[in-house]
Formats: C-alpha cells, sequence, structure tokens
C-alpha cells in the first residue's frame, strides 16, 4: 500500500478533530470535567491515532497516545483540571497540528516529540509548539479536459437542484390546473353559441389549449433534465469503496503482526461506489471495528490448532447495494462475543443493574458493547481497553442515519452488518402525518406499514406492545413523543397506521396518523443552532415546497425501550367514545346550498365542515380526516367531477364515498359521475333531505 495518496484524507481529517480539540479543551477549563464533554475529546483522538496508525505515522501515533492517557486521567478524576495542565494539553495540540503540517509538506516538525512526550509527563511542558493549518494535498492532474472543485461546491450544487426539483413539481401542479380550467371552459362554451363574442372565445380556447400542451412539454423536459443533473451531480461526488479497502488491509497486516497473529482479509464488492463524504465517515467505523476483529476476535495461532481452527484467521469484508442502500458485513472466525461476560461486565462497571442485565437476551445483550466506556479488557493497551472504539462506531453510524446489526456464536465468531444510505445528500424517504405536522422518516429503517385497531394493543412488562408477523415489538405514539398538540376536529377511526421500524436488529411500532408515500429528498442540515435538537437529524423540502423535519429513529428507539408504560390504548377507547357519528366535508360554492347541507346533515349527528371550491376542499382532504364528502359540480376551478377524480388518484383517500348533488340532470352527467367515481348522484331539482341521508347513511350509518 501506498500511503502518501492518503496523506491529503488525513490531513483533513487532523485539521478537524484538532480544533475540536482545542475548543474542547478550553472548554474544560471553564466549566470541568462531565462526560458530556470528554467523550467527544476522546474519539477525536482515538480517531487520530488510528488513522496515523494505519498510515504508519508512527511519531504522530505516539503523541495521541500520550495525550488520550491525560484525557483518560482527567475522565476518571485521576487528575483535576487546571489551567497550568490545559495550557500542557493545548501544547501538545499545537505539537500535532506541527507534525500535520510536516506531513502535508514532507517536511520535519522543528521540535523533538520525545521531550514533547517527556514534557507533558513531567508537567514542564509549556510553550506551544508552532503550527500551520496543513495545505489540502493536490489532487493528480488528469490534463485540461479535467478540472477540480471542492465538495462544499458539489453540495452546493445538489442542494440548488433540489431547489428546481421544487419549482419543477409547482410547474406541474400549475399545468394541471390549467388543464382544468380548459375543461371547464369546454363545458361552458356550447351555451354560448348565440353570443357576439362565440368566435373569438372559440380562438381564444384552442390558443390556450396549445399553450397548455407546450406547458406539459415543457414540464416534461424540465423534469428529465433535472433528473438527468441530479443523476450527474451525484456521480461526481461518488468514489469507490476501494480507495478505503487498500489501506485498511495495510491497518490490519501491521496489528496482526504487532499481536503475533496471522490473518487473512478478504474483500469483495469494493468496486461499489459512495458518495465520498459517506466514505469519509465509514473509514473510522471499520478502522475501529477491524482492530476490534484483530485484538478481541482472531485467536493466536497455538490457540485456534487447539480448537480445531486453521492457524491463520479470517476477517472478510463483503459490499453490495440493498434497498437503494449500501449493505457492509463484516465478519470473523474469531472466538466471538459472550453473551454472559459482556453483562457481567456492564453490571460491573455500573453501566446497568443485575436485574436489568438479566432481562436482556442473549441478542439484546451484545449491543451493550455500543456503550461509551465499555470494553471487557482488564488493561489498557495501545490497541484497546479505553472503551472508545465501538463509542466511535455508534456515534458515526448515527451521524450518517445508518444501522447496524450484530449476530456472534460464541467460538464460532462475529457478523456485523452496517447499512447506508449510498449519499449524505439525498435520501429516499417516508413522508408521513402527524397530527397537522409532516414528517420524514429515512426508508432504510422502514419494515412495513400495519393498519391496527385498538385491540391489537398489548401489555407486556409495562410497555403496550403490537403482534405482527409473530413478532411483538415496543408500540410508541409520534404524537406523544413529540408532544404535539392533538387536533379536535381530527375523526377518530377504528384502525390506525403503525410504522415498522428495524434499528439494530431490534424492532419498534411507530404511531402516525398517517403515510403519505415515498419521495427523494435532499438532505439539509439543521445548522449549529438546531444541531442538538431531540428527535430530528435534518430538514428537507418536500415537492410539495413545504419544509419537513427528518426524523431520528435512533431517538424514537430509545423512547421506545425506555422504562415506564404508555396509555396508547386507553387513549384511543377514550377517542372513539367521545367521536361523533361521521365526518362529513360538504364542498359547494353556493352559500345557501352547502349551508342547508350542512344544517341537514348536523341534525342527524354528523361532523360537517364545508369547502367553497374544489380547490380549497384538496387543501382540507390534505390536512384532515373524513369519512365521506359531498360535492356539487360546477364551481370555479375544478369541477366536481375533477374533485372526485383527484380523491381517486390520491392513495389516503382513494376509498373515500363522494356523493355528487348538482343541477346536472342529463344521462352523459350521471354516467360521467359515475365513471369518475362517485358512488351516488342526486339531482337538485328533486331534491329532499331524506334522499341526501339515506345516501349518506347507506356508505357510513
Amino acid at each position: 500500500m501506498d500511503p502518501s495518496k492518503y496523506i491529503g484524507i488525513f490531513c483533513r481529517e487532523a485539521e478537524e478533530h484538532l480544533q475540536a480539540l482545542r475548543q474542547g479543551l478550553m472548554a474544560l477549563e471553564k466549566h470541568g470535567v462531565d462526560p458530556e464533554r470528554m467523550r467527544p475529546l476522546l474519539r477525536s483522538v482515538h480517531t487520530l491515532k488510528g488513522s496515523a496508525r494505519l498510515l504508519n505515522l508512527v511519531d504522530f501515533s505516539r503523541l495521541t497516545h500520550a495525550l488520550e492517557d491525560q484525557l483518560k486521567d482527567l475522565e476518571s478524576g485521576e487528575r483535576p483540571v487546571t489551567a497550568a495542565l490545559v495550557d500542557q494539553l493545548l501544547a501538545v495540540t499545537e505539537a500535532l497540528a506541527s507534525l500535520v503540517t510536516a506531513v502535508a509538506v514532507g517536511g520535519e516538525p522543528g521540535f523533538a516529540v520525545d521531550e514533547v512526550i517527556a514534557g507533558l509527563a513531567s508537567g514542564t511542558l509549556a510553550q506551544p509548539a508552532p503550527s500551520r493549518t496543513p495545505p489540502i494535498a493536490e489532487e493528480p492532474r488528469a490534463g485540461i479536459e479535467s478540472v477540480r472543485t471542492s465538495v462544499v461546491q458539489l453540495d452546493r450544487l445538489v442542494n440548488l437542484l433540489g431547489e428546481v426539483s421544487i419549482v419543477r413539481e409547482s410547474f406541474a401542479d400549475r399545468s394541471g390546473r390549467l388543464g382544468g380550467l380548459l375543461r371547464q371552459l369546454d363545458r361552458q362554451l356550447p351555451g354560448l353559441r348565440q353570443a357576439e363574442g362565440y368566435p373569438q372565445l372559440r380562438l381564444l380556447r384552442d390558443d390556450l389549449r396549445q399553450l397548455a400542451t407546450d406547458l406539459e412539454r415543457d414540464v416534461f423536459n424540465i423534469q428529465y433534465l433535472a433528473d438527468e443533473l441530479q443523476g450527474e451531480t451525484t456521480a461526481l461526488r461518488m468514489l469507490p469503496l476501494e480507495v478505503i479497502t487498500g489501506e485498511l488491509e495495510g491497518l490490519l497486516r501491521g496489528m496482526a503482526r504487532e499481536q503475533e497473529k496471522q490473518v487473512d482479509f478478504v474483500v469483495t464488492g469494493d468496486e461499489l461506489e459512495l458518495d465520498r463524504r459517506m466514505l469519509e465517515a465509514i473509514r473510522p467505523m471499520l478502522v475501529h471495528l477491524l482492530r476490534n476483529a484483530v485484538d478481541h476476535g482472531i485467536e493466536a495461532a497455538d490457540e485456534r490448532r487447539r480448537v480445531g481452527k486453521p492457524p491463520s484467521g479470517r476477517i472478510e469484508l463483503r459490499a453490495s447495494y440493498e434497498g437503494g442502500g449500501v449493505q457492509l458485513v463484516l465478519s470473523d472466525d474469531g472466538r466471538g462475543l459472550d453473551p454472559e461476560q459482556i453483562r457481567q461486565v456492564a453490571v460491573q462497571r455500573r453501566m446497568l443493574s443485575a436485574e436489568g442485565a438479566r432481562a436482556l437476551s442473549d441478542e439484546q445483550a451484545l449491543y451493550l458493547i455500543l456503550k461509551p466506556g465499555f470494553t471487557t479488557r482488564e488493561i489498557v493497551t495501545d490497541h484497546s481497553g479505553r472503551g472508545i472504539g465501538m463509542d466511535v462506531v455508534k456515534t458515526s453510524i448515527d451521524q450518517v442515519k445508518g444501522n447496524l446489526q450484530l449476530h456472534s456464536v460464541p467460538g464460532k465468531g462475529t457478523s456485523i452488518l452496517l447499512q447506508f444510505p449510498l449519499t449524505m445528500a439525498v435520501i429516499n424517504g417516508l413522508i408521513v402525518a402527524c397530527e397537522a405536522e409532516t414528517f420524514v422518516v429515512p426508508l432504510h429503517y422502514l419494515v412495513e406499514i400495519l393498519q391496527l385497531e385498538a385491540t391489537d394493543i398489548l401489555s407486556e412488562g409495562g410497555h403496550e406492545v403490537v403482534r405482527a408477523r409473530g413478532l411483538t415489538m415496543p408500540l410508541v405514539s409520534l404524537q406523544s413523543v413529540l408532544e404535539l398538540p392533538k387536533q379536535r376536529s381530527m375523526p377518530v377511526k377504528s384502525r390506525f397506521t403503525a410504522l415498522v421500524l428495524n434499528f439494530r436488529g431490534q424492532l419498534l411500532a411507530c404511531q402516525v396518523s398517517r403515510s403519505l408515500g415515498v419521495q427523494e429528498l435532499v438532505v439539509k442540515n439543521l445548522g449549529d443552532q438546531l444541531c442538538q435538537v431531540r428527535f430530528f437529524t435534518g430538514a428537507t423540502v418536500l415537492q410539495s415546497g413545504l419544509p419537513a423535519l427528518i426524523l431520528s429513529v435512533a431517538g424514537l428507539f430509545g423512547v421506545g425501550f425506555a422504562a415506564g408504560a404508555t396509555h396508547l390504548h386507553r387513549e384511543l377507547e377514550a377517542q372513539q367514545t367521545r367521536a361523533v357519528k361521521g365526518r362529513i366535508l360538504v364542498v359547494d360554492d353556493s352559500v345557501t346550498t352547502r349551508t342547508m347541507e350542512k344544517n341537514i346533515l348536523e341534525a342527524r349527528g354528523y361532523q360537517v365542515t364545508v369547502a367553497i371550491s374544489g380547490e380549497d376542499a384538496i387543501d382540507k382532504l390534505a390536512t384532515q380526516l373524513f369519512d365521506l364528502v359531498v360535492s356539487d359540480v360546477e364551481m370555479p376551478g375544478i369541477s366536481g367531477f375533477e374533485l372526485t377524480e383527484k380523491i381517486r388518484e390520491n392513495e389516503q383517500t382513494r376509498d373515500l364515498p363522494v356523493i355528487i348533488v348538482t343541477s346536472y340532470a342529463s344521462d352523459e352527467d350521471k354516467r360521467r359521475g359515475i365513471t369518475v367515481g362517485a358512488q351516488a348522484y342526486i339531482v337538485k331539482g328533486s331534491f329532499d333531505q331524506g334522499v341526501l341521508l339515506q345516501a349518506v347513511e347507506t356508505f357510513i350509518g
């Protein structure tokens, strides 16, 4: 392996971690030591040390190891935080920055690393070593046909393309509305044949029709070009997995040699391409997982022979595309994970009680290794024993909206499955409504969507659970988790929607108001002010142009598996007890007609909402639930026939009964009403309230 081609990546990574160290150390001096401040510092130093070992940067690795020792002493309380100590730690940080600069330009740091380490140990290191910002390594030139650009610029381009997609949807909507106006004009023209300006109206109608056709074609072209641009832009950010597997193999060989172990590393699927930022996020995860596999998993050759294994251990990394994302499986044939030992260590380190440990299944116990500070090592070595490595993995995978599953058989080996989206810039998301709000769930967490009844909710161990496909899973209400105000106007259905989510091998059912379909979405960061907001990992703009927050599935699981009972079953029963007979949407542009129909239906016990046009009705259908629609035909904008067609085209309202009440009495009009999907057609000329009520009760009782 040629380490030189990875120096640029290392310098960029080191600059970010060293800046985080500077800020974190100064925060320690102001606020003192607590786990929330110490864990990020330890993760940064641990990651830098691993990267330096990867590139055989011995001096950098030794210095980060010495800094890590000091930070561990602070975390354990063996040393107090003083201004003098913080000065020394900042001096070491600047010494590391000087080393990075020297590495970047191929020069010498200008100081003796041994002296810095000795000064840190003795407390005599006072003056920071001079440093310069490490330059980004130049990428190979490929002639005048290629140019260099930054990932930040590509991110901006992807975001702009996301805005183009929103404008494209707006054009499509306007094109549809223009078509609706033309159909309305076509219905009005026959009655104007005797009018003075009839020929001019026909010419105007023909011009508008041509304009609508041209606009529809332009919308199609814009959609095609936007899709092509997004695909090409995404491709610019993509790099093959083999960019990092070469250095991983070098790391593995070095570690195996140091520990006098024999290890074969096999990689399949490394030609798969991922977003560059996703690769940079995955690399430290794989470094820590491989270190654990060699140090904890693979046995020494003599031990392997005694248990009937070949002397050389095998670590395999398999990559594949799965469900619109990437799946990595890292497996070894080592000693595996012992669930009972993990329980004992967790109890000894006071991570949970003995009763809590016994309550965990063997599969659940495996995930205790992801907790900060967990380690089965009795002594700290240069490779492990600090309880940081798996915490780095957990934190990194949560940041990229990924998933991790563990499987291990004691004596046989361990398999770790990692799932990621292809890119951190664009995701496929399920749009869900909860009360009056709209949210996004990353699609790779979704197993299925269930339609359940209150009777499907059971209680086990103080938790509400549901059973589906022979499996039992905790149940949470998204409305309760997010503390959203309930919509009093929302009707109570006998069935409710629940998303079955998978995270780290566990299942959770999350109740929402309804699902609204899948979209490809551009991910936008929440910004520094909102980055710590609970239960959300980002934001996006939907195709409708409305903003929506992206839900943190990890946060939902934390609530779902926490102690304490929920009361969703009781709340649903109480709501159904208070529910009205049924909720009806009356759509009519005539204030007289809609008032009369509203009074008739409310007198019979129905809850009625009115809409003054087809567009108004569509808006209300998008934000509220109804049991039935009563609609006029002739209205400004879209007609009742067109409204019925749109109701049938929408997955959420496809089965909603529609009754048309109109003065159009011809057989052709009646046939059209039934053709577009109306269940009943009532002519106003023969209208009486008994006919309307009978039709309503036929469909919703």
